[in-house]
């Protein structure tokens, strides 16, 4: 039966919406928003889960080794160098740039065929344990005094040596120490410094490289 209410009339164009069909428009309206406001909803929620996106900030460099004046050649190169202060027994305090030969090899080598220190106070001979023994000339240029000092830095003896002219190593002088020692400074004799080895002198070894003046 047709209900005058809802029903178009008669006359009314085909094209002409009907109720119903209102009716279904608003409700696919109502579904289109509410999908909408979901998908936003969710869009947020997503949003606040999520950590931020990465910010780009400037890259940190690498770490570079530390520019200096390391040596490349010559005796600091082949020995490498220490710090050490000399206090005198005067209480004068001396300090040192000394070539350092703390390795077997370069204890053994030493200032074999060396003319010249090129700046350097003397030659430092570190051991890892305090010993007994004697040192020789063989190879070796330049007369030159020795210093010995003990594990405490104390002073044990000194010595001046002259050039072993044989080129038999068994037959080369050997200038032994008074006592145990672990630290032994050469330098060329006439050199101030050998004055200053004497009883009553200390030695301090440090642990810091050092460079003589170019």
């Amino acid at each position: 039966m047709r209900d005058p209410l809802l029903d178009p009339p008669s006359w009314a164009p085909a094209w002409l919406p009907t109720v119903d069909d209102v009716r279904g428009a608003r409700l696919l309206r109502w579904l289109v928003t509410a999908v909408f406001v979901a998908g936003v909803a969710a869009c947020v929620t997503e949003g606040a889960n999520s950590p931020a996106d990465p910010q780009l900030g400037p890259v940190a460099s690498e770490p570079t080794a530390p520019t200096g004046t390391a040596p490349t050649d010559g005796l600091a190169a082949r020995f490498g160098t220490v710090v050490a202060q000399l206090v005198a027994a005067s209480g004068e305090v001396l300090e040192l740039c000394l070539l350092h030969a703390d390795t077997a090899e370069e204890r053994a080598t030493g200032l074999m065929q060396v003319t010249d220190l090129e700046g350097h106070d003397g030659m430092l001979f570190s051991m890892e344990e305090p010993r007994q023994g004697a040192f020789y000339m063989y190879r070796t240029l330049l007369p030159l005094t020795i210093g010995w000092w003990d594990a405490e830095g104390a002073f044990v003896s000194r010595a001046d040596m002259v050039p072993c002219e044989s080129e038999d190593e068994a037959a080369c002088e050997r200038y032994p120490a008074a006592g145990p020692f672990r630290f032994a400074i050469e330098v060329v004799q006439g050199d101030p410094l050998a004055a200053r080895f004497e009883p009553g002198a200390r030695l301090q070894v440090g642990t810091e490289a050092c460079a003589v003046p170019a």
